[in-house]
């Protein structure tokens, strides 16, 4: 393509999104300007505009820019508009028919759990929750299950910006316990989180890899906490959400296979 169908301005916006997409704790204004040769004033009036279009955010805490929440919105649309999106259709509809339960896709966005796609199997309980919903990633099973394979350091900063909020008596909110629990879901390969968020379900999610192997959503069959389910019925759930999960991340490039730990 010629270069001079290209604008410049443009180019070079598209070139600041490529830099902070790639630094996870953002980049200051004098970092991004070494980095990219713009010149300062230019650099400012680019981030500016993109600023007021939530393309990017200023983080006080960090003293820094990130990506903003417009290209996440942007990125939904993506999905739903591509293979990749609906290829999650295939692996809920078969985990909510193999478990009889309710499924839900999730996502961390900026720190917290958004919710993007439900299914009904024709034998579960309906299970009320707003798609679209943003709700705290420490005390859901989607949250835990995502955040036990990102850094520590990228874990307390996600605590440092929402903090360990409790919801009921069952709710961790002591960091170095929540730590050890994110190592142990890390061992096991999923995430069972009972009546922390909302008391009346029990939730068992493992999150799904992307080829950077970075989790990029999480599966979740979402239960009633009062029925009384056996340890059973626990593992044998954990182990259809870890195979859909699985199989989903291998449609996304993902290649490593984790073990399934269910003792």
């Amino acid at each position: 393509m010629s270069e001079r169908y290209v604008i410049p301005s443009l180019d070079r916006a598209i070139q600041v999104l490529a830099l902070l997409a790639d630094r996870h704790q953002g980049l200051s204004l004098a970092d991004l300007g070494r980095t990219s040769g713009i010149p300062k004033s230019t650099l400012f009036r680019i981030l500016v505009t993109m600023q007021r279009h939530r393309f990017v955010l200023w983080n006080d805490d960090l003293r820094a820019y990130q990506l903003g929440s417009r290209l996440s919105e942007l990125g939904t649309s993506f999905l739903e508009q591509n293979d990749v999106y609906h290829a999650a259709a295939r692996y809920m509809k078969g985990l909510a028919d193999a478990s009889g339960e309710t499924v839900f896709l999730g996502k961390l966005e900026e720190g917290k759990v958004l919710y993007l796609r439900r299914m009904e199997s024709p034998r579960s309980v309906t299970v009320v929750k707003k798609l679209g919903q943003r709700v705290p990633a420490h005390c859901t099973a989607t949250g835990v299950a995502m955040l036990a394979f990102l850094t520590e350091k990228e874990v307390l900063s996600i605590l440092d910006a929402h903090g360990m909020s409790s919801f009921n008596e069952t709710t961790i909110t002591d960091r170095t316990s929540f730590l050890k629990r994110l190592a142990e879901v890390r061992r096991r390969g999923y995430a069972i989180v009972d009546g922390e968020y909302n008391k009346e379900l029990l939730c068992v999610s493992a999150p799904v890899f992307d080829f950077t192997r970075r989790p990029v959503a999480s599966l979740t069959v979402a239960m009633l906490a009062g029925r009384g389910i056996s340890d059973k019925r626990l593992d044998s759930v954990a182990e259809m959400v870890c195979d859909s999960a699985l199989g989903f991340s291998h449609d996304l490039g993902h290649t490593e296979t984790p073990t399934l730990t269910t003792t």
